[in-house]
């Protein structure tokens, strides 16, 4: 979707790999060159800092984003290779210089990864899972005209992937199992439509994610930490951000300079999804949580109750919540308030919830 995958981009280049000659295979993208030292600087996907030699017996190959194997690889030089590039480095005994580099360019991974963006769009949906049996599943998919079933068929070549939990990101899922898909997980899917309307799916992409909605009540910033009185259960948890940590600031409902009245979706128009209303939320910063101020999170589900990591946090929420209760005629639990908001378009099966696997 976003990127190329760890686990798939090891199993290509591991393919032409002769074990008994490697000791030792660094994974990473390169961050600097070192041209008078013949050296590299590469970032490893483990977040270390790794410098790569190169000498005049080091093999360098490019290979095609998403090929499978090495049939498709050419040789190259390394003043081919490019900042931004991923690179699988691999290392023999006895030698410092580095045995073999093999290359997915950065301009490849772009273009894949827009087609990737492009195809999930064209042919993919998002949504709950509302029901299972056997190898279908039904995804409930909401909007302001209401919610929409779709039933997903699973055969033996759909490809099943799960968030990792306390990862935001999706090139860190992991293998999965229709077996691992539980109703009120969220998913992404794509493939074709049969005859009947149900959708033939490819890949199969879902996770087990948490919204909590809590007022601020310290800040953090080294490292990048709020902890919130979470409004529902009453408990500190805290939230961790990292570099793929998405932040939104919702602007006043009040109307006037500096904020935007708040107003329900056009009905009349065409639906409007979740996802889209929050991508029409302005971008926000660390810099926009206060102390004392209501924000809402939504994370896969942690190791620990008390602990998350944050996918996206819409901070200033303080008057939508006022909002939505005085819509719901209660001031009780502010996720249930916000969930009938719009029809019900911001509930779903577990109640209130953030759609966590934005395009």
């Amino acid at each position: 979707m976003r990127s190329i995958s760890r686990v798939s981009l090891v199993s290509i280049l591991f393919a032409a790999v002769i074990p008994a000659q490697t000791a030792k295979t660094v994974l990473g993208t390169v961050t600097e060159f070192r041209p008078r030292a013949l050296e590299l600087g590469i970032k490893s996907d483990d977040g270390k800092s790794v410098t790569v030699k190169v000498g005049p017996e080091t093999q360098v190959i490019q290979v095609p984003a998403g090929a499978e194997g090495l049939s498709k690889a050419k040789p190259i030089k390394v003043t081919d290779v490019a900042l931004g590039d991923r690179l699988m480095v691999s290392f023999v005994e006895g030698m410092t210089d580095a045995r073999r580099i093999v290359l997915v360019s950065s301009t490849d991974l772009a273009e894949r990864n827009e087609n990737e963006r492009i195809d999930w769009q064209k042919r993919g949906i998002s949504g709950t899972v509302s029901a299972k049996a056997g190898r279908e599943i039904s995804i409930e998919s909401r909007s302001s005209q209401g919610a929409e079933v779709t039933t997903v068929v699973i055969t033996d070549q759909t490809r099943i992937k799960r968030y990792a939990a306390d990862s935001v990101k999706f090139s860190d899922a992991e293998s999965s199992t229709l077996a691992e898909v539980a109703i009120g997980d969220q998913v992404r899917t794509r493939g074709e439509r049969n005859a009947s309307g149900n959708l033939l799916a490819e890949d199969i992409v879902f996770g087990t994610f948490l919204t909590r909605v809590g007022t601020v009540t310290t800040i953090n910033r080294d490292p990048a930490e709020i902890i919130i009185n979470d409004l529902t259960s009453k408990k500190a948890v805290t939230i961790r951000f990292t570099a793929d940590s998405r932040v939104k600031k919702m602007p006043s409902m009040n109307g006037g300079p500096g904020g935007e009245q708040h107003r329900p979706p056009d009905e009349s128009g065409p639906p409007v999804t979740m996802a889209q209303l929050l991508e029409r939320i302005p971008v926000g910063s660390f810099d926009d949580f206060k102390v004392g101020s209501a924000v809402v999170v939504t994370s896969t589900r942690g190791a620990t109750p008390d602990r998350a990591t944050a996918i996206m946090a819409v901070a200033n929420v303080d008057a939508l919540i006022q909002f939505a209760q005085r819509q719901s005629g209660s001031a009780g639990n502010p996720l249930e308030a916000m969930g009938r908001m719009h029809g019900g378009m911001m509930g779903g099966p577990n109640g209130f919830s953030l759609p966590a696997m934005l395009p």
